[in-house]
């Protein structure tokens, strides 16, 4: 019996513990809002109300705003994306996303295909992941050994913020948040001088990098296949482009994956879009504001025609969230757009 209660009692210290190291690790974690990897307000969309999802790098994030894409066709959904973010990792998001959401189509922006196995922010891009069993696979499989202390105990990151943390601050972070107009979008503004000298071309990964890539994009189509959504892997517009060979390849991999899933490559449709390089791009890769203001409701009917996506029913409170959303970015339009 003492044995029993000595037992007990030390479990009860060992999870206290774990549980105010938590508590002290979120307090000091900055508060994340944009620039990807953004959950709190993913998760604080009503459950089952998007009608597609947005997953992938920068490139996602910064070209996608759902708002608009809500304004041209009453679509819902959500970016969520991660600065650089690999496919390993992205298929831990949706997996996680899949618990809250059912989306007819997930659109994978693909560029991760050439990325290295490890890129330089899974410290932000895993580690802002809701605490699961998904974001534990995540850090194991998608992070760098060497980051994976930190990822299980945000205070091994964040300790040294003590000093420049208020009582506010902390009340914040660890306050919940909900909804917001991002959508998880992020709008860069700016435009890239050096644009005339493009298009550029990007570097192709070794193939034995491209392979495991591949395989990662493998589990995230059958991922969508087993909840039931059509996945798109989609090429943005860009001047920061692949060899033209590549997507042929890319095409005939994705189809030998998966035979239903769809492969759109628009890297080469900067002007049948309406872009301008010399005033939509904030980078050879990512477009800027005005850039996405084009883009967007573009790929929202793009979805419709060419996909048949179509708005699911929302409730009042929600649709009237999301009309405020979209006339919040249609307001912040400069004015030779209007």
């Amino acid at each position: 019996m003492k044995k029993s209660k000595e037992v007990f009692f030390a479990a009860a210290f060992v999870l206290t513990a774990a549980l105010l190291l938590g508590l002290c690790g979120a307090a000091l974690r900055p508060v994340r809002v944009d620039y990807g990897a953004v959950w709190e307000p993913y998760l604080a969309e009503p459950k089952d109300s998007l009608d597609y999802l947005y997953l992938g790098s920068s490139y996602a994030y910064c070209d996608i705003n759902p708002s608009l894409i809500y304004d041209a066709t009453g679509l819902t959904g959500y970016v969520l994306a991660g600065p650089e973010q690999t496919l390993s990792t992205t298929y831990w998001y949706l997996k996680e996303a899949l618990k809250t959401q059912t989306p007819q189509v997930v659109l994978i922006e693909a560029s991760a295909l050439h990325f290295e196995r490890y890129q330089s922010y899974s410290q932000i891009n895993v580690g802002y992941m809701p605490f699961s069993a998904n974001k534990l696979h995540a850090i194991f499989e998608a992070a760098e050994p060497e980051l994976r202390t930190g990822l299980l105990f945000d205070l091994y990151f964040y300790h040294s913020r003590w000093k420049e943390l208020t009582v506010s601050n902390a009340l914040g972070a660890l306050a919940p948040r909900g909804a917001d107009l991002l959508k998880g979008y992020t709008a860069v503004d700016g435009v890239f001088e050096q644009i005339a000298d493009g298009p550029f071309l990007r570097e192709v990964t070794p193939d034995a990098v491209y392979r495991q890539n591949l395989a990662d994009l493998g589990r995230i189509l059958a991922l969508c296949e087993e909840y039931g959504a059509l996945p798109a892997v989609v090429f943005h517009p860009t001047y920061s482009q692949l060899p033209a060979q590549e997507y042929e390849r890319i095409r005939s991999d994705v189809a030998a994956l998966d035979p239903k899933a769809r492969y759109f490559n628009w890297s080469g449709q900067v002007a049948s879009v309406g872009l301008d390089p010399a005033l939509h791009f904030f980078d050879p890769g990512h477009l800027n504001r005005a850039g996405a203001d084009l883009f967007s409701p573009w790929v929202g009917i793009f979805l419709t025609n060419e996909l048949e996506v179509f708005p699911r029913a929302q409730t009042e409170e929600n649709a009237a969230a999301w009309r405020a959303a979209a006339d919040h970015w249609l307001q912040e339009r400069p004015s030779s757009q209007e």
